[in-house]
């Protein structure tokens, strides 16, 4: 019951994120770039509720979109799934066995570097830390939805290319542009979709005796 609750929330997320993005961030462009709010959604069902929900999500979006938008047959029921299936293997969380094995693989690197004396910079054990076990979540899914749209407009840079139609320096900055763009609305909506997922415990209430009720 819990998993249903939860899957017809993943559902409505979904369809609200394609209708904000058609019908609201079109009309809401800045320096003519507009970003991706649904990349923002499937990062935040990719970190909070795991790589099904966020399979699923991907897969009706990209149908929703082929019917309606794709400039190209196929692209977006094909992009659509496979970047969010690389995002969520790169943010989604980790199983325990896989923690333990990226553990073991880090205790192996730190102690290679105890016997050579070689200092450990400050960038390796940011990486290490990360290899070690899960981000936060809240830090984890605007990085999500980043690498996300990164990863679609670089595809569509590469087909603008492939057609002959020359790529400079304007649509680099209209790619960076668009990523920052989509960060922004990730950090926007996390905490509401989060809560509205039941990611976030609820407060007990305290009677007067001071017992939890």
């Amino acid at each position: 019951m819990k998993s249903l609750k939860r899957g017809l929330k993943a559902l409505l997320i979904t369809a609200l994120a394609y209708l904000i993005q058609v019908c609201v961030l079109r009309h809401l462009p800045v320096a003519g770039v507009t970003g991706s709010v649904i990349f923002a959604a499937l990062a935040v069902l990719t970190v909070s509720c795991g790589k099904k929900y966020a399979f699923c999500s991907s897969c009706l979006t990209g149908m929703v979109m082929e019917c309606m938008l794709s400039p190209v047959p196929a692209l977006y029921a094909i992009a659509y799934p496979v970047i969010a299936m690389l995002g969520a293997q790169m943010f989604a969380d980790m199983s325990d066995r896989q923690l333990e094995r990226r553990r073991m693989l880090n205790e192996n690197r730190r102690s290679r570097l105890a016997e050579t004396g070689a200092k450990e910079r400050w960038w390796s054990r940011f990486f290490l830390q990360y290899r070690e076990g899960n981000l936060p979540a809240h830090l984890r899914i605007p990085l999500c939805a980043a690498v996300m749209d990164l990863m679609l407009n670089v595809v569509m840079c590469v087909y603008m290319y492939l057609i002959g139609q020359d790529i400079g320096f304007l649509h680099i900055a209209r790619i960076f542009a668009s990523v920052a763009y989509t960060s922004a609305l990730a950090v926007v909506i996390m905490v509401p979709l989060r809560f509205f997922l039941g990611m976030y415990p609820k407060r007990r209430k305290v009677d007067k005796g001071g017992e939890y009720q």
